[in-house]
């Protein structure tokens, strides 16, 4: 869960696939106001407050989604000064999250607002393509690995080790913030993975295992610097 400060009034909060897998929470879960969706809202709050500043105690809020794609989306939420002169299509607000709700009354669920789109994208979508999104990401999970580096130094060694043995795809990218390098590997097909059974255990004499998944490749794509898009292990084994 990452969460960044927009204005004394607005945050954005991103949730991977990896958020909600660990609390084994789906998306289309949080456009019914589950209990795990409640708490996770809970939770969002709680360390908005602690990282941002930004407390939503006696606030009604406003709450909008960006879905960024099967399983990950993007959630702004805005302290709201005077609910009434907003315009109309954002009159169902949560209250304080801080509050319980009178019990004569049902309120509405704080995430309400922002998942009628989700509904609507989870009825329009037929079994079919969820099926096949979900069997493209099981591959990509069975036949990909990821590892994480506290120096190029490591990466270097590891390369001039094991490339001439490794016969997938492998891309490099650095974490600017943290200084962390990662080793992205992508083999072909459960055949070539059995058969890189020795480098991958290798690796972790070098590097740490991550967890991976199209979710987080995307992180490193659109967050972290790309060293080396192709053939990664390849070039730095003759560094």
């Amino acid at each position: 869960m990452k969460i960044e400060k927009i204005s004394n009034s607005q945050i954005r909060c991103i949730l991977t696939e990896e958020d909600l897998a660990g609390r084994q929470l789906r998306l289309s879960e949080l456009a019914y106001g589950t209990e795990k969706a409640r708490a996770l809202f809970r939770d969002m709050m709680e360390q908005a407050a602690i990282q941002c500043g930004f407390d939503a105690e006696n606030y009604p809020l406003m709450i909008e989604a960006i879905p960024l794609g099967a399983n990950s989306i993007v959630l702004i939420v805005t302290k709201v000064d005077n609910p009434e002169e907003l315009d109309t299509r954002f009159s169902n607000f949560a209250p304080s999250v801080q509050k319980d709700a009178a019990p004569a009354q049902e309120p509405p669920s704080p995430l309400n607002q922002l998942l009628k789109s989700l509904r609507g994208r989870e009825q329009a979508s037929d079994s079919s393509s969820a099926s096949e999104a979900l069997s493209r990401r099981r591959a990509f999970m069975m036949t990909s690995r990821l590892y994480s580096f506290e120096s190029m130094t490591d990466v270097i060694r590891a390369a001039r080790m094991l490339a001439s043995a490794y016969t997938g795809s492998s891309s490099l990218y650095r974490d600017e913030k943290s200084g962390t390098i990662y080793l992205l590997l992508k083999m072909r097909d459960m055949e070539e993975v059995a058969a890189m059974q020795r480098v991958i255990a290798s690796l972790s004499e070098y590097g740490t295992p991550e967890k991976v998944s199209p979710a987080r490749q995307q992180y490193l794509v659109t967050h972290c610097s790309v060293l080396c898009a192709e053939n990664a292990l390849g070039t730095l084994a003759q560094l």
